[in-house]
């Protein structure tokens, strides 16, 4: 069983989406304590909306007041979570169930920041029964283009399907765990024709990786 008592590493941050306490206007709220002795403010993030509002509802028993019965708010990435961590609170306590960890703001925005860049394994794949994911057309002021689709999380593969049900797509999801497990199956993709590959979909090809830099 995981151990909420154990110490997080830096390295060991969850990946988002996280989530942190707010007001009822949405703006991020500090707790105001003291940090080896010295006067300190601090920022809450935790792995999990229902771990933020057990955390919000018992937060005068941990010493953060200021926090008491605040709503968690979604950080859907490593940028929402750069920009967090330098929103101007000196530390930012990190809670999740392996863990915690108070970490200075400065090193978590710069995690985040190295981490923004990162495939968010695993990635996940809308597949057959035998495995094969099959590609999207995409039309473009170029012409027709084929996308090999990739999600961050199953929810995200989802609700993409629910919303392309004109696409007749299969019903099941595929993982991909690693860069070699990225690399066998961009190789596979260009073969059948993809010349992108794009991660959770939604904005066209704003933010595709042509397949090729994907192989190894």
């Amino acid at each position: 069983m995981d151990d909420p008592t154990r110490e997080l590493s830096l390295e060991g941050l969850p990946r988002p989406p996280l989530y942190r306490l707010a007001d009822e206007e949405g703006r991020d709220v500090f707790q105001k304590t003291e940090v080896g002795g010295e006067p300190a403010t601090v920022g809450v993030l935790f792995a999990g909306a229902k771990l933020a509002r057990e955390f919000a509802a018992g937060a005068p028993e941990h010493g953060m007041d200021a926090l008491s019965g605040l709503e968690p708010r979604e950080l859907e990435d490593w940028g929402a979570v750069e920009a967090f961590a330098s929103a101007g609170e000196d530390y930012v306590l990190v809670v999740s169930h392996r863990g915690t960890g108070l970490f200075h703001a400065t090193d978590v925005a710069r995690r985040a920041a190295e981490r923004a860049g990162e495939m968010p394994f695993p990635l996940y794949l809308i597949s057959d029964e035998k495995g094969e994911a099959p590609l999207i057309s995409v039309e473009t002021d170029e012409g027709e283009v084929l996308v090999a689709a990739l999600f961050s999380t199953p929810e995200k593969a989802r609700a993409f399907h629910e919303r392309a049900a004109h696409l007749n797509l299969p019903g099941s999801l595929g993982t991909i765990d690693d860069t070699d497990g990225l690399g066998r199956h961009a190789l596979v993709a260009r073969q059948a024709g993809a010349d992108y590959a794009v991660v959770d979909p939604e904005s066209g090809l704003t933010e595709a990786i042509p397949i090729e830099e994907l192989i190894r």
